[in-house]
């Protein structure tokens, strides 16, 4: 079906772009929107500038930075994962960000990946996919505007930003081209405390994980400092008894950071067992095509749907007659989801009961507990204790996984549920203080799109 748009000159010479696709009918009818139901409105350019910041990390080999990378960003840029990293581990120069900053994909299928960076992280860098912005807060407030720029409103206007034909990629005066409208003071201190408030609360939650985790390794008498020694050793060798035992002659499977791992565990206080004598391996599958079935709605959870943070708040819906075929493995509340494949042992997530006799892929193992808190279990295997065994014992060239049989008789110490209830306690708190924030985001988000909708009758965002 032709679409056909009516573009004014002046967008066409701020825009400087003579190609239709770029005036596609719902770029411009939301610009039209913002245009018409505020007295004003600005440019991004014009109220940000690009910080151009680099670091090499050649020159900073022993230091340690927290580290963005483009796919531990989720859609709309809510719950980015950052983690830190030593400058030596890195391939090629950084872009540096600060408080504040916002980003941008330069991926135009990853433009609605816009993520502001809380005001309790004052410096880090980031991959080059990037483009990193400094608002200019004597003319706007940044969590403000980024609650705009992920609104539909923002997203309206980025999503037809992109040059290239292979992989389209994002151009720089585009972006700075994007349509802002500037609200009342009065409507943006509304905004700015619902969307700091979220972000305390996404602070409180990473100090809640920080103290499970810290008493977990009070609990084992373990220290990170011992496990990132590990990670350091270079020589190491093995001896003709443990390569018969494991039948593996690649010598990565000997290494110190994955055999070091199981004396650690010898020596904390409590009774080592294989993963299948403690917790069920739950091998319950779905056919969504039988006739029973296909026309039944099914909320699917791929790997890429697991955020780094253990959450999982988005999924895929399909009929059951649509569903991909590896989307087979009946999931419950409370079930833990540990991704088999190599590279993505971060997936591990806690089921939600919004996903409850939902479906994951064949690529995750789905564990349940039997006697010990979900919860517990979920910070165990988030911990190198147990990522370090499922590196260890992948196999295959082309998509490296954990087989199934292996799986089972992983290593976790029986740690007493009564030692369990602290840690327990401040999971619990974790999740729902990440739950809070992503709602409080929601709810800013859709104060902004309805104050654009109906500005000409309430008068929230014209300047008094």
């Amino acid at each position: 079906m032709v679409a056909i748009s009516e573009v004014r000159y002046s967008d066409i010479t701020i825009d400087d772009r003579l190609e239709a696709p770029y005036y596609h009918p719902v770029r411009m009818e939301t610009i039209e929107r913002v245009r018409k139901l505020t007295e004003n409105i600005t440019l991004l350019g014009s109220i940000s500038r690009v910080k151009r910041e680099l670091l090499d990390p050649k020159n900073h080999f022993n230091d340690k930075f927290l580290y963005l990378e483009l796919k531990n960003v989720p859609k709309g840029g809510v719950g980015a994962f950052f983690y830190q990293v030593f400058g030596g581990d890195l391939d090629s120069v950084k872009f540096v960000f600060s408080s504040k900053n916002i980003l941008f994909s330069k991926i135009r299928t990853y433009l609605n990946k816009v993520v502001i960076i809380p005001e309790y992280i004052k410096y880090g860098i980031c991959s080059t996919e990037f483009i990193v912005l400094e608002v200019e807060e004597s003319k706007f407030d940044p969590f403000v505007l980024w609650a705009y720029l992920v609104s539909k409103y923002g997203y309206n206007q980025v999503w037809f930003i992109g040059i290239g034909s292979t992989r389209p990629r994002a151009n720089l005066v585009d972006i700075l081209n994007i349509r802002v409208p500037l609200f009342s003071n009065n409507f943006i201190q509304d905004i700015r405390k619902i969307v700091s408030d979220a972000f305390k609360n996404l602070y409180k939650s990473e100090q809640k994980y920080q103290q499970a985790e810290q008493l977990l390794y009070q609990l084992l008498g373990i220290t990170k400092e011992e496990i990132e020694k590990l990670e350091e050793e270079k020589g190491y060798e093995t001896n003709f008894k443990n390569v018969v035992k494991a039948f593996r002659f690649d010598a990565g499977h000997y290494h110190p950071k994955y055999l070091g791992i199981i004396k650690l565990l010898e020596r904390s206080p409590f009774e080592i067992k294989p993963l299948k004598e403690v917790i069920e391996i739950s091998n319950e599958k779905v056919d969504p095509t039988n006739e029973e079935n296909k026309t039944k709605i099914f909320r699917y959870v791929p790997i890429a749907k697991i955020n780094k943070s253990g959450e999982i708040f988005e999924w895929d819906e399909f009929y059951g007659w649509q569903v991909p075929s590896r989307a087979r493995m009946l999931i419950r509340e409370k079930d833990i989801v540990i991704s088999s494949l190599a590279g993505t042992f971060d997936k591990i997530a806690l089921v939600p009961e919004e996903l409850d006799e939902q479906l994951t892929t064949t690529g995750c193992f789905v564990v349940r507990s039997k006697e010990d808190y979900p919860e517990f279990l979920f910070l165990l295997f988030r911990t190198p204790i147990f990522k370090r065994q499922l590196e260890q014992q992948t196999t295959g060239a082309i998509m490296s996984a954990v087989p199934k049989s292996i799986f089972g008789d992983l290593l976790i110490p029986k740690i007493p549920k009564e030692q369990q209830k602290k840690i327990t306690t401040l999971i619990r708190e974790y999740f729902k203080l990440r739950k809070k924030a992503r709602y409080l985001i929601k709810q800013a988000i859709k104060e902004v799109e309805e104050a654009i909708e109906h500005a000409s009758d309430t008068r929230v965002i014209r300047d008094q």
